[in-house]
């Protein structure tokens, strides 16, 4: 025995009590074999589907009046809770700021591949530039010396023309290729400084509060920049937590030994030109050997302050423990 679906036309082994198509919902016809379940096909597609049975109707329970009606759970009214205030909005006025505030949380992408930063490259540039000034005024002072000489065998003894002459040439040649050096190490030194102000205040979370056409001319123009420049060097050393008495009093003799420089080089100027006014071969004499003695005394400076202005903010030098140690005798 076997249940088809005329609809659908399948077949399975006859289950009592089975009556639906499991697949689509449509009556059983028990058959014997598959001949008369080709039979059965044949005449439901003939005289086509009956109409599908009407879908039970379900009957509210006695409570409900209709079946729109719903439950819906609503709190006691003891516990609901008390009414709010009505929000009332404040006027504020817009914050401003000078620089862009870092109180807030920062996340800054940090490559592996970044190189060296702008302060840590000019930084080598600084020295290598300091090195080439010193260089030659160290040479501009041996020919300024050498031209004080020859004027001084000049007074007694007629020196050739040649000599004068190429003297004269050796002299301007040195003081052109010596203020050149001075004008490149003068832009060293003010990207250097811009540089390291600006990574000093960023490490502290802040912009530069000097702008730049403020701190080029502090830095950069002669005789000012004997107050700027380390006014500027201070600022910038001050924002880092680091900065102790040592480098307060290093940077107080940077700058006793930066005026004098500087003092040295207005007297030698002043000298030069009352020696051109004058006509006095004496006095030029003096004149030249007053520039020589400039152009040592900013070699050696230009020499010297190097290395301790750029271990102000590097800390690149460590007090070393002494090998032998006193005590008092008992």
């Amino acid at each position: 025995m076997l249940d088809l679906c005329p609809r659908c036309r399948i077949q399975a082994p006859h289950r009592p009590g089975r009556d639906r198509c499991p697949r689509c919902g449509g009556p059983l016809t028990v058959v014997a074999d598959d001949v008369e379940a080709s039979a059965v096909v044949a005449r439901y597609q003939q005289s086509g589907p009956p109409p599908p049975p009407p879908p039970p109707v379900r009957s509210a329970p006695h409570m409900y009046g209709t079946r729109a009606v719903r439950w819906i759970a609503r709190r006691p009214a003891d516990t609901l809770p008390p009414p709010r205030a009505p929000h009332q909005a404040v006027s504020h006025q817009i914050p401003r700021y000078a620089y862009i505030p870092q109180w807030g949380l920062l996340d800054s992408p940090v490559s592996p591949d970044d190189g060296p930063s702008a302060a840590t490259r000019l930084t080598k540039v600084l020295t290598s530039a300091l090195q080439l000034v010193g260089l030659a005024l160290v040479v501009s002072a041996v020919i300024h010396l050498f031209r004080y000489v020859l004027l001084a065998i000049n007074r007694t003894t007629t020196l050739p023309e040649w000599l004068i002459t190429f003297s004269t040439i050796l002299v301007l040649v040195a003081g052109v290729a010596a203020l050149g050096c001075y004008v490149y190490a003068t832009v060293v030194f003010v990207r250097w400084l811009l540089a390291k102000r600006a990574e000093a205040y960023a490490s502290a979370g802040y912009l530069d509060p000097r702008p730049r056409w403020m701190s080029i001319p502090l830095a950069a123009i002669p005789l000012v920049n004997v107050v700027g420049a380390p006014m500027l060097i201070y600022e910038a050393a001050a924002m880092d937590g680091r900065r102790d008495a040592r480098d307060s009093s290093r940077l107080r003799t940077m700058w006793v030994a930066w005026a004098l420089v500087n003092g040295v080089a207005v007297l030698a100027a002043i000298t030069w030109w009352v020696a051109a006014e004058s006509g006095s071969i004496q006095t030029g004499a003096n004149a030249v050997l007053m520039v020589a003695l400039s152009a040592a005394v900013s070699a050696g400076f230009a020499l010297w302050v190097g290395r301790r202005l750029i271990a102000i903010f590097d800390h690149t030098d460590v007090d070393v423990a002494p090998q032998r140690r006193w005590v008092v005798a008992a």
